[in-house]
Formats: C-alpha cells, sequence, structure tokens
C-alpha cells in the first residue's frame, strides 16, 4: 500500500512540474515529460522501495532533475532563442576578456589593471557614473577587487566535471531570466561578472541592458553580485545571488550587509525551483 501511495506521489509531482509551466507551451512540455517517463521509471524499479521513497519525500533523484532541468530549459528558449543563447556561449567562450568587457560597456581604460599590481582605487578598476573618496563610497567595503569565484571552485554542481575559466550561466526565477558571463581567468586584470541578458517571463518588470556587475561577497556557500549604485551615498538597485546548491535569488533595493546575511541563513526546502545553470551548446547543464 506504501509503494502505491509513493508511486502515485511521483505522478502527482511530475505533472504539477509540467502544467505548473503550461504557459510555456503545455504541449512542448507534456511531450519532454513523456520522453522522460521510460528512464525515470526504469531508476524506479531498478532502485525498489528506497527510490520511491525518497521520492515521496521530495528528493530529486537524476532522472527527476532531468525533467525539470527541461521543463526549464523549455521556459527560456521560450522567451530566448536557442540562436541566441548559442550565439551568448560563443561570445562567452570565444571572445577575448577585452572583447568581452568592451561588449559589455566597461570602457578600455579599466580593463587591464589588476588589483594590488596597477591600483587598488575602485575608480581605477571600475567604471562608475560619478567619482568620489572611497571613504564616501557607502559600498566600497563591500566591493570585491581580487575575487576568484569560490563557490565555482568547490560546488557539487558548478564545478564538475572540471573548473570552467569562462562561464555563461542561465538564471530563472518564477518570472525572469538572467545570463551572466563570469570571467575566472583575467591574468592581466581582475576577474569581472557581467549581466549579458534579461527576459521577463509572465509580467514585465523592467529593462537591463548589458553591464558590468559587481562583486559584493565571495564566499561559500554563496556569491552576491549587484548592479553599481547610481551615487556615491547610494546603494545598487539590484542583487542577484547564486549559491552553491544552485538556488539562485534576485533583490533589490537593500543595504548588502542585509543581502548577505539574510542568504546565509536561508533554510533550504528541497525542491528548488529558483535556480542557476551552466549553459552549453543548445541547452543547460542538468
Amino acid at each position: 500500500m506504501k509503494k502505491k501511495i509513493n508511486f502515485f506521489l511521483i505522478i502527482l509531482f511530475l505533472t504539477t512540474c509540467v502544467f505548473g509551466n503550461a504557459h510555456a507551451g503545455k504541449v512542448r512540455l507534456f511531450k519532454e515529460f513523456i520522453e522522460g517517463i521510460p528512464s525515470f521509471f526504469d531508476d524506479l524499479f531498478k532502485g525498489g522501495k528506497n527510490v520511491a521513497d525518497e521520492a515521496a519525500m521530495n528528493t530529486p533523484t537524476k532522472s527527476i532533475e532531468k525533467i525539470k532541468t527541461k521543463l526549464d530549459q523549455d521556459i527560456i528558449f521560450n522567451k530566448v532563442t536557442k540562436d541566441t543563447h548559442n550565439y551568448h556561449l560563443d561570445q562567452a567562450l570565444n571572445k577575448s576578456n577585452v572583447e568581452i568587457g568592451l561588449n559589455h560597456g566597461v570602457t578600455i581604460s579599466k580593463l587591464g589593471k589588476k588589483a594590488s599590481k596597477y591600483s587598488e582605487n575602485l575608480f581605477d578598476l571600475f567604471d562608475f557614473n560619478f567619482s568620489a573618496e572611497e571613504k564616501d563610497f557607502i559600498i566600497s567595503p563591500y566591493i570585491q577587487k581580487s575575487w576568484t569565484g569560490k563557490i565555482y571552485q568547490t560546488s557539487e554542481y558548478f564545478s564538475k566535471p572540471k573548473i570552467n575559466k569562462k562561464l555563461l550561466l542561465v538564471c530563472k526565477n518564477t518570472n525572469e531570466i538572467f545570463y551572466f558571463t563570469i570571467i575566472l581567468n583575467n591574468e592581466n586584470d581582475i576577474n569581472r561578472a557581467y549581466l549579458t541578458n534579461y527576459k521577463f517571463i509572465k509580467t514585465y518588470t523592467r529593462e537591463f541592458t548589458k553591464q558590468e556587475l559587481l562583486v559584493l561577497y565571495d564566499e561559500n556557500p554563496l556569491k552576491v553580485m549587484s548592479t553599481k549604485p547610481f551615487t556615491s551615498d547610494s546603494y545598487p538597485t539590484d542583487y542577484f545571488i547564486i549559491h552553491d546548491n544552485q538556488f539562485f535569488v534576485h533583490d533589490r533595493y537593500n543595504n548588502p550587509e542585509k543581502i548577505i546575511n539574510a542568504n546565509k541563513n536561508i533554510q533550504f526546502k528541497e525542491n528548488i525551483k529558483d535556480k542557476c545553470y551552466k549553459a552549453k551548446r543548445d541547452g543547460l547543464t542538468g
């Protein structure tokens, strides 16, 4: 009896995943769901009672995660075409670091200046729409000049099968899709993070142009990035937080300290819906 109940819960969970994203096209999503069923049930019945119990307790199996990744991919490609996705990937992996920076609005005078070797001054390293003394720049204590991307090196997801020195990340929540270009191999420059593309899924919120982001926190288990503030005495308008388990948060208008502490103390549910993925050609890395 218990096994039958577990089996029913698995079906209910997968059906919810499919029809909960009906705006992206029920037919396509249901087709992907059906295609994933054979391998899913192979895993289920080979594993017997333990696999069924795990699924019933919302502990995702590889098959469930694969189906969920396909569902997210379908939602993303409904807003960002596969050609556009592949274009961003080619740009991130194949263009020089200088070309990538220029393409995201960084002036040539800021590129190629490695912190501690050339300058420790934030205004030498980054473009801002204002000038100020660092002591008067309210978020200067948080800006990481020499970050290394620790979650990408230690995360079970981001570091496998190898640590990449250039990444295109695709992050989504219930209403938004963000593409981030991450540069970790800047030998003659600081590592840099860029917002490459943005699309809303359901409700229009605002536009984001291509731009460089600031890294405000770079310690396990999370990385905090932000837009640049408009004035020296204001906070960034938008924060982008990536956790080592792929959990993604887009937050707005807040003190960086509150953003960091709130994310350090998140109690995760077992099924994470807002996620960041590594981009690959024609899709997402599951």
